[in-house]
């Protein structure tokens, strides 16, 4: 590790497991310290014992970010233990992942629960982090999209919704906020997480179809594949980039 992010201030959310405490841990190996959102203490503390043994400072808070006045709670406290924010990774995604439900029937509930826990909690994250990432000086935010938006997928409307509005958020962010040297840039994995395990044990047959049809014929690994590149997007070296959606899916889908 180079110490790439040494004195930087990161805010992960859906940080307990899968992608997002991949890239909690690879922050604190390359410096950061790291605040590790999300719904469940448990895994939370795990990840932020990892975090430590990694040689970061981790601090934990347990926050809903579809409920606004969690996150403005769980950043105020952050900028109490930290001073400030660099970088916003905005993990997290609640409601239907690998469960198939036809367009037809699928219910409000269902859609509003992605969208909750999805575009709208990014937005309250993005709303609560403003001014520390402004007066960072070089503020980059990550949002979460999927090549299952980009591209569709059969039964997953309500997923599906919620990951091309993470596409807009990011698009109207990058536009406003780049003024303040805040960057937003959109990120679409296909990396191993307990979602994708799901996936693979309950639809065999498409797990290994689109492992065939990935030009790289695998999955991504969490830390090297997924959570070193996003790591690349907030440090210096990736400073004039953003507004972009970097497919990080093995090749799945190709943008024109």
């Amino acid at each position: 590790m180079s110490g790439r992010l040494e004195g930087r201030v990161a805010v992960v959310t859906g940080a307990g497991q899968g992608l997002g405490r991949a890239i909690a841990e690879v922050f604190a190996g390359e410096g950061a310290s790291v605040a590790l959102l999300g719904r469940t203490r448990r895994t939370l503390e795990d990840a932020a014992s990892s975090v430590a043994d990694r040689g970061g400072r981790a601090h934990v808070e347990v926050c809903d970010v579809s409920d606004r006045a969690q996150t403005e709670r769980a950043v105020a406290s952050v900028l109490d233990v930290f001073g400030g924010v660099d970088a916003l990774v905005n993990n997290a995604q609640g409601g239907n992942m690998t469960k198939y439900v036809p367009t037809a029937k699928v219910d409000d509930e269902s859609g509003l629960e992605s969208f909750r826990t999805g575009p709208l909690g990014a937005l309250h994250m993005m709303q609560a982090c403003f001014e520390p990432l402004r007066d960072s000086g070089h503020g980059s935010v990550i949002n979460f999209g999927s090549g299952i938006g980009v591209r569709g997928a059969p039964g997953m409307v309500s997923y599906a919704m919620a990951k091309e509005a993470m596409g807009g958020l990011t698009k109207v962010a990058a536009n406003e906020w780049g003024k303040h040297q805040i960057r937003v840039n959109l990120v679409c994995p296909a990396g191993w997480s307990p979602a994708a395990e799901r996936y693979r044990d309950e639809f065999p047959r498409q797990w290994e179809q689109a492992r065939r049809t990935t030009p790289l014929r695998r999955l991504g690994d969490p830390h090297d594949d997924i959570a070193r590149a996003v790591m690349a997007l907030v440090t210096d070296d990736m400073q004039y980039l953003t507004g972009a959606t970097l497919m990080l899916d093995g090749g799945q889908v190709v943008l024109r």
